[in-house]
């Protein structure tokens, strides 16, 4: 049992606490965290309508008449309601979007209550980069939505993706920007559809929120090079909903989530001021743990457990509800935490009515075709889910050990990482900046030895993490050394660094950075733990710069980590001024997760080997780490990676990966039919080559032949020739090689 322990102290580490103010984000319904002489915030108000005579109409009525539910009445200014839905469906009637008629009730429920403006409001997603009318304006009119009621109060219908706000001045130019339809309405209300997904068990208002962000590949954008929850945090802190409401009258559940829909019904309408709230209860009444959905937890774990101490309601989960097979769902998040899979598997395992949204690609009709029919009944046919399962598990771990591959040997290959900072990194206090400084100076002195003459490196371990001291000299000025390597982004020019963020928190009068908040990702250390399911390390750190004449420094502490990587990353950088030129010293405490297997093995009984491995690992680090330094001070390019595709427009997205696919089709096609046609001779028919007067031999091309060796080889090759032309005129040129987008 001791070495399952120990691999248990890894996943849940004790991390080392800051003092700061931590405050939850000012939501509508979310009162902020009050101080102690304060009285305690008022529950969210949450009403849960539940009854299997009412009408969806009634139980709607009934869910928002708790009082607090909606807000007062309009005043003559401030009109404006606008409902944000998601409109993604895949066939008439689908169970996995909110019915027309029942988002027609809200808005004569709202008319009612003299909200005057009225507006539906959504984005496009993903599968817009793959099926045809996928346009907001078309997916409205299919749903048969016709800009006014059955009771006659009219509504517009709104792409969210239109009318953003200004970019900011730099850095991500759609960082942050929202339509002023949906920043400016006066009453936000989020409508989502009780339904269950193959990866986040359960897709809530949350999910729906997403729908508020304008660029239309969600996955790619909101899913795959961040994490959804980061997404959200400029709707959630600036403009969030003031309503959310659950369609739980009838439910899509079951192991096929929004693939292969499968239709309950619940009777039941989920409404409340707090989104956050709304989804926990929503939750349970599906019979999931809330924290179950990726983006609940995450967002539990930064804000709070909402209280449910307002329910207006009963908790009781709804009879005959099915979720997920748990073993689906941690085989599909496997094989999408791979943006070739993802992107590449999407259109093939989703049932669509091909009449309504036609395949933008020849490959991925022919794929759904064959693939998706035998996906449709998952929870009755075990035999479809167990090869669901083994398949996902399978395409999951081939991408895993990819990118180990990569990170071994090929690391320009790999996607480099958009991190974004936590508030509560941002939150931490002057005390915080000065408390890090004392005690990272105090720690130094326990590595109080002499400078080996034999190497650069000195190191010994303390209460289990290691503390070291690397350093070298340059023979460079400090005044040019400094000037060509920022001291401040010292952590971004070390060896490994695939990805973060930094952000400036105050600044002398030169205007150079004093504290900085920064997260920051590097590949798994050392680069081997990544064949056996090391993790990436990912931090986020406090930093306090220093500037002086014969000496620059930067000392920085790990607040937490995102992915529980690191118990310690901490340190010190100095460059200083030598009678050689510049003295660069790095000091640190550091102490990362091994992998379960790895840490199985208990390398502290074999001390010989485990230092061995540590100094090997340490010594390669900064070995790299300074040839960084180096390749800055020459004006080399130092950073690894593909950068992530910037769209020009809210529409514009990456190619796919079918297309290149189709272009490696293409190619073999031409390829088999020259080939069976005859089209390529042994060198001995070309005649003698000729040579020209750098050597290169020259062949002269081999004459036409005018019938095919035999009748099996034109058939094979004519198929092969127009299989070839047919792909390569329905799905075009692509653009992007394959391997950079896994």
């Amino acid at each position: 049992m001791r070495w399952w322990a120990s691999a248990m102290r890894w996943r849940r580490p004790a991390w080392p606490r800051l003092s700061r103010r931590r405050r939850r984000p000012t939501w509508p319904g979310n009162a902020p965290m009050a101080r102690k002489s304060a009285p305690a915030p008022a529950a969210p108000v949450l009403s849960i309508a539940d009854d299997a005579c009412a009408s969806p109409a009634e139980l709607l009525r009934l869910a928002l008449r708790q009082p607090g539910c909606l807000p007062a009445a309009p005043d003559a200014n401030k009109n404006s309601a606008l409902i944000l839905l998601d409109l993604a469906a895949f066939a008439p009637a689908s169970p996995v979007v909110v019915g027309r008629e029942l988002v027609e009730a809200l808005l004569d429920l709202l008319a009612a209550d003299g909200w005057r403006k009225l507006a539906i409001a959504s984005s496009a997603d993903s599968a817009s980069t793959w099926l045809a009318n996928r346009d907001v304006a078309v997916l409205a009119d299919l749903l048969g939505y016709q800009y006014v009621t059955a009771n006659g109060t009219p509504y517009d219908i709104i792409d969210l993706s239109e009318q953003l706000a200004d970019a900011a001045a730099a850095g991500d130019p759609w960082d942050g920007r929202l339509s002023r339809a949906w920043t400016g309405a006066d009453l936000r209300i989020v409508f989502a559809k009780c339904r269950t997904d193959q990866h986040d068990n359960v897709a809530l208002c949350l999910n729906t929120l997403l729908y508020a962000l304008p660029l239309a590949d969600k996955d790619d954008h909101y899913r795959l090079r961040t994490d959804p929850w980061l997404a959200l945090l400029p709707v959630l802190e600036a403009s969030a909903p003031h309503v959310a409401i659950v369609d739980a009258c009838g439910a899509a559940h079951g192991s096929g989530g929004s693939q292969a829909p499968r239709a309950l019904a619940t009777h039941a309408i989920i409404a409340g001021n707090d989104v956050l709230a709304v989804d926990c209860a929503s939750a349970i009444k599906m019979g999931a743990d809330p924290a179950s959905s990726p983006l609940i937890a995450a967002l539990i774990a930064r804000v709070g457990r909402p209280s449910l101490s307002g329910l207006a309601g009963s908790l009781a989960p709804f009879p005959g509800f099915l979720l997920p097979d748990p073993m689906l769902v941690e085989a599909t998040r496997q094989r999408q935490r791979s943006p070739t899979l993802l992107r590449l598997t999407a259109p093939w395992l989703q049932q669509v009515d091909t009449s309504l949204f036609p395949f933008q690609h020849a490959l991925d009709a022919k794929c759904n075709q064959a693939i998706a029919p035998r996906l449709g009944r998952l929870d009755d046919d075990p035999s479809a889910r167990a090869l669901l399962v083994y398949a996902n598990g399978i395409l999951g771990a081939w991408a895993e050990a990819l990118d180990a591959a990569r990170i071994s040997g090929a690391k320009d290959k790999l996607l480099r990482k958009e991190a974004r900072i936590c508030a509560a990194t941002l939150a931490c206090s002057d005390a915080d900046f000065l408390a890090m400084e004392r005690e990272l100076d105090e720690l130094r002195g326990w590595l109080a030895t002499p400078p080996d003459a034999a190497g650069p490196l000195r190191w010994r371990r303390i209460e289990q993490a290691v503390v070291f001291e690397y350093q070298r000299e340059f023979p460079v000025p400090l005044a040019e050394f400094a000037s060509r390597l920022d001291i401040a982004r010292a952590i971004g020019y070390m060896n490994d660094y695939i990805g973060g963020e930094l952000r400036v928190l105050t600044r002398d009068k030169q205007g150079r950075p004093l504290h900085q908040a920064e997260r920051n990702v590097y590949l798994p250390q050392p680069n081997y733990v990544a064949w056996w399911g090391g993790k990436e390390i990912d931090v986020f750190k406090i930093e306090s710069v220093h500037y002086g004449d014969d000496e620059q420094r930067m000392a920085w502490k790990t607040v937490y980590s995102e992915n529980a990587s690191a118990l310690y990353d901490d340190g010190i950088i100095t460059f200083a001024a030598s009678a050689g030129g510049t003295r660069v010293s790095v000091f640190g405490r550091q102490l990362f997760a091994l992998p379960p297997l790895l840490e199985s093995l208990q390398l502290e009984r074999y001390a010989e080997l485990r230092d061995h491995l540590t100094e090997h690992a340490y010594s390669t680090f900064f070995a790299r780490t300074f040839s960084n330094f180096e390749a800055l001070l020459e004006g080399r390019e130092i950073a690894i990676g593909v950068a992530w595709h910037v769209p020009a427009t809210p529409h514009d997205s990456a190619p796919r990966p079918v297309d290149t696919l189709a272009k490696l089709a293409t190619e073999l096609g031409e390829l088999a039919a020259t080939v069976l046609a005859g089209g390529l001779q042994p060198h001995a028919a070309q005649g003698k080559p000729r040579i020209d007067g750098d050597g290169f031999a020259h062949f002269d091309a081999p004459a036409a032949i005018a019938e095919p060796p035999n009748a099996l080889s034109a058939w094979v090759g004519g198929f092969w020739h127009g299989y070839g032309e047919a792909l390569a005129r329905d799905l075009g040129k692509s653009v992007h090689a394959l391997w950079p987008r896994t």
